[in-house]
């Protein structure tokens, strides 16, 4: 039997706060106990819509009726964490008797969320003698941390599991009574430098000159670099362990903090020191940036002579320094053909020949354009140009009559790249129920949120099962444990960590880390690993989780909305991070102005509201993106075009060009960011239609299935 029951009903609610102890170590226990019960305050359970009351009725029955004592477990160990953060401590200590003995994969894990809900009872020699039972019988595990940390031992959690999350929290808590401790800096550094704020911290580690190691000055350059501190980071670079990728990292510091001689320095000793590493190419080509004309079209050459897997991209730059730069149209078109004709299967040539194909266009040459297309499918069909320039002989074979044509570019653009925006075009284009320019607003098709999980990449077989229980807050720790200070990540453990991040809201991060995986220089055995990774459930399911989906279902329906636009849009705005700010002020979900937030509830009639609170913000949001399509007669393009870039900018682009062809207005609108943000917006719409609609699922489903057929008969 799958194990999609259990996880879909795992729901983990506002933790409960401590009661009030009278002395102070039993307040001390307490306190520790129910931070460790808050941490899963965030949690969210986007598999399912039923209520707390449905989810524990089918799970006890679940647990009560199934043969499988494996499911049996599970389902206790579920329901007790649903009592547990919904302050039903009674009845999850019920839910747990004895399970340590029947379930000894997550014994310690057990008596973990003992003890947490005996604490919540005031049971406080229970909870004791239950935390010194898992400090007895589980020293190793991660859930000893926990019991340290309720039970005062902050130096030993630092000691001991210095990765942990608890160990985060017992450093600063030791640093509030002596600041000046430059071990616990130094640890905050090396195990912790997403911490937010950390760049000073950093500042008085760097500054005390202690004997930090090569690994230590890894992280703390690590730290500075994410943090846009670039000349810091190159001066830690610069002591950190020496491998390939720090190398690059510090010639990369150097060059994003405009120190560009030392940068090519930097760059060249890249190449000379690691010339078979995936960064020695990526080094020459960042040599082409910043170099004179004739020394970048020398780096291009080693790229071409060394470098194959490179060699297209090396090739397209040296065409366009040649023709730009050195006035030599000849040796450039030359440097085109050679592009084409040996590397021709590259995504450089595939751009090149999408730039091809967009000139012979707009010189009315449509039947070359689409033969243009036809070269990128047949050499690079996965290239992101293959999938706008699909899309567009689609649009073009239309214009000429050939609607046989148009209908075969088109599903060729939803069956080799489903995930893009021009998927989207395609389907409405094809008249498939997923809306279009003018009608996504209403669309509206029923959604099913996958409530069963795929076990991950990476990982101990304890994280795996508190993956797939949807127990994610003592996943995402389980794993910081198991993951330690390692820096060099393989693919399956940076899409291991953005997986759990997202699970635990930690979404920013997350979503860019999954991201990462198609910007990161690896080798071609690391190439193919990422390809196998995309095809975990995880992967599309984490870039497009259903976060605040409850509230965004219950405004959407009230302003009339696809609540698939709105949860696309707040993914572009905001990453589902309740608390953050844009550069210009711009708070919460959907980023709303304060000033636009005063005018919105001005209209709206109210006067006490926040706007870092979900629901206010999501509240404010959709009144606005109901506003800008009241405003454009429902044209969702020019709606979400006047969410970003004010209503007064669209009028105007509207009033001057009209509308048009509205592929075409997209790719003219004059603020680039704009520009971007539409396409992104109507994807992320499109992408929580395709992923969870099962009518859309379906006509893809049966998209492929037709393919398969043909290519079957042929």
């Amino acid at each position: 039997m799958r194990w999609s029951i259990v996880l879909m009903l795992s729901a983990t609610l506002a933790g409960a706060s401590a009661p009030i102890i009278t002395t102070s170590s039993e307040s001390n226990l307490a306190l520790n106990a129910s931070l460790a019960n808050n941490r899963d305050s965030k949690s969210f359970d986007p598999l399912t819509y039923s209520s707390v009351e449905q989810r524990l009725a089918k799970l006890e029955t679940q647990a009560q009726q199934t043969s499988e004592n494996t499911d049996r477990v599970r389902a206790r160990l579920v329901i007790a964490d649903i009592h547990l953060n919904n302050r039903k401590f009674r009845e999850a200590i019920a839910a747990l008797d004895k399970l340590e003995i029947e379930y000894p994969l997550l014994a310690d894990y057990v008596l973990l969320k003992r003890a947490q809900a005996q604490t919540q009872l005031r049971d406080l020699q229970g909870a004791t003698t239950t935390w010194q039972s898992i400090l007895t019988n589980f020293p190793n595990s991660p859930v000893a941390a926990e019991a340290m940390f309720a039970l005062g031992q902050n130096q030993q959690i630092l000691d001991k599991f210095p990765a942990h999350p608890r160990s985060q929290e017992a450093a600063l808590r030791l640093l509030a009574q002596a600041p000046n401790r430059v071990d616990l800096i130094a640890h905050l550094a090396t195990y912790f430098g997403d911490l937010k704020g950390i760049s000073p911290t950093l500042d008085r580690l760097v500054a005390s000159s202690p004997a930090l190691t090569s690994e230590q000055w890894w992280a703390i350059a690590d730290a500075y670099y994410k943090n846009f501190e670039f000349g810091k980071a190159a001066n830690a670079y610069a002591r950190a362990t020496v491998n390939p990728l720090t190398a690059y990292q510090y010639a990369r510091s150097l060059h994003r903090g405009r120190q560009i001689e030392s940068a090519i320095v930097a760059y060249n000793r890249v190449v000379q020191q690691f010339p078979k590493s995936p960064q020695a190419p990526r080094a020459l080509i960042r040599i082409t940036q910043i170099e004179s004309p004739e020394v970048a079209i020398a780096a291009t050459d080693r790229i071409v002579a060394n470098y194959p897997d490179t060699a297209g991209e090396a090739l397209a730059i040296k065409a366009t320094i040649l023709q730009d730069k050195l006035g030599s149209p000849q040796a450039a078109s030359n440097a085109r053909n050679l592009l084409l004709e040996r590397y021709g299967n590259s995504d450089a040539a595939s751009q090149l020949r999408w730039r091809i194909a967009k000139g012979q266009a707009r010189g009315g040459q449509l039947n070359n354009a689409i033969a243009t297309v036809d070269a990128i499918i047949a050499n690079s069909p996965d290239s992101d140009s293959a999938a706008e320039a699909s899309f567009w002989a689609g649009k073009w074979a239309n214009q000429i009559g050939d609607k046989s044509r148009a209908k075969k570019f088109f599903e060729f653009t939803i069956r080799q790249h489903p995930s893009s925006y021009y998927a989207w075009r395609a389907a409405g284009s094809l008249g498939w129920q997923v809306g279009t320019f003018t009608t996504a607003r209403y669309t509206a098709p029923a959604i099913a949120i996958p409530s069963a999980r795929t076990p991950l990449p990476a990982g101990s077989a304890k994280l795996q099962e508190l993956y797939v229980l949807g127990l994610d807050r003592d996943a995402r720790s389980q794993w910081q444990t198991e993951l330690g200070a390692k820096r060099n990540l393989e693919p399956s453990e940076i899409f291991t960590d953005g997986v759990l991040r997202v699970a635990v809201q930690d979404n920013l991060v997350g979503i860019k880390t999954i991201e990462s995986l198609d910007l990161i220089d690896v080798s071609s055995p690391q190439k193919v690993e990422i390809a196998k990774i995309k095809q975990h459930p995880a992967y599309m399911q984490s870039l497009y989780p259903f976060h605040y989906w409850d509230i965004i279902s219950n405004w959407a329906r009230e302003r009339r909305l696809s609540p698939a636009l709105v949860i696309g849009l707040m993914r572009q705005e905001s990453r589902f991070e309740a608390q953050i700010r844009s550069r210009s002020g711009a708070i919460g979900l959907m980023q709303i102005m304060p000033d636009t937030g005063t005018w919105i509830a001005s209209k709206k009639g109210v006067s006490n509201y926040n706007l870092d609170n979900p629901s206010d913000n999501i509240s404010f949001g959709t009144w606005y993106l109901d506003y800008t399509h009241s405003r454009y007669s429902d044209n969702s393009m020019l709606a979400v075009a006047s969410y970003n870039a004010g209503p007064g900018a669209v009028g105007r682009w509207v009033e001057e060009r009209g509308v048009g062809d509205p592929d075409e207005f997209v790719n003219n609108i004059p603020y680039e960011e704009t520009r971007d943000y539409v396409s992104k917006v109507l994807g992320n719409y499109w992408n929580y239609l395709r992923l969870y609609s099962p009518s859309v699922q379906q006509q893809i489903a049966s998209l492929q299935q037709s393919s398969n057929l043909n290519a079957s008969a042929k």
